[in-house]
């Protein structure tokens, strides 16, 4: 079991950012990559600073899990000083792009919001263990994991339905790879000593956003978030 985890923990965390390169190629081909190289520059400055943002966090993420096993931990601090520039960049394109396509939108509902403002919570929660817990590795990698794990839902989502299945079957379908994902991460985490508190909430965090998203719930404290947000001066 002791070998099985540690391979487990390297695979997560020092490789899997490297399949999110190909997956976002493939993810967001027809909504933005086609559009930009094949037929021009199209769209919005809010696409292209979320699109910055989001792989100079990736770049970032791969390479910090490299630098420490490699033992370059004086490069490693050094690079990781610009989390504190890269993430909030991050967090403000999530922002300005969810504000974006929330007023673009014809009939927008508050729901349409709990997509991105998830993540960003996700992200967060991660961001903050990170920080706070730098000096103890197990718990601090475990933090930064997080903040990558919140793009799979929407490369997966982007895959699924624009290749695999129609919607909303395509959002089923990654509901539950997210679970499975979860579920195999807390069971291989099970005996570890540091660190394994760190995923149970977010599993849950990502089911009871689902079920207010699929059955639609009505949430009067979003709702009036949702109109304060349309109704504020962001973009």
């Amino acid at each position: 079991m002791k070998e099985y985890l540690k391979k487990l923990q390297k695979l997560y965390f020092g490789y899997l950012f490297f399949a999110l390169v190909p997956l976002s190629l493939i993810a967001f081909w027809k909504t933005y990559f086609s559009g930009l190289f094949i037929h021009g520059d199209t769209f919005s400055f809010y696409f292209h600073f979320h699109v910055l943002a989001a792989i100079s966090w990736l770049v970032l993420l791969i390479v910090q899990p490299i630098l420490f096993q490699q033992k370059k931990l004086a490069l490693h601090r050094t690079l990781g000083k610009l989390s504190y520039i890269l993430f909030p960049l991050l967090i403000i394109s999530i922002i300005l792009l969810a504000h974006y396509r929330y007023l673009a939108t014809p009939s927008p509902q508050s729901v349409q919001l709990l997509i991105p403002f998830k993540d960003i919570v996700i992200a967060l929660y991660g961001f903050s263990i990170a920080v706070y817990y730098k000096k103890k590795v197990l718990i601090h990698a475990r933090g930064m994991l997080l903040t990558g794990l919140v793009f799979l839902e929407p490369l997966l989502v982007r895959i699924f339905s624009n290749y695999i299945l129609p919607w909303p079957y395509a959002m089923y379908m990654v509901m539950g790879l997210i679970y499975c994902i979860f579920i195999m991460i807390i069971i291989g985490e099970r005996k570890t000593k540091e660190g394994r508190w760190v995923f149970p909430p977010v599993l849950l965090f990502y089911i009871l956003i689902h079920l207010a998203i699929v059955n639609d719930w009505d949430i009067p404290f979003f709702n009036s978030f949702a109109s304060w947000f349309s109704h504020a001066d962001v973009t």
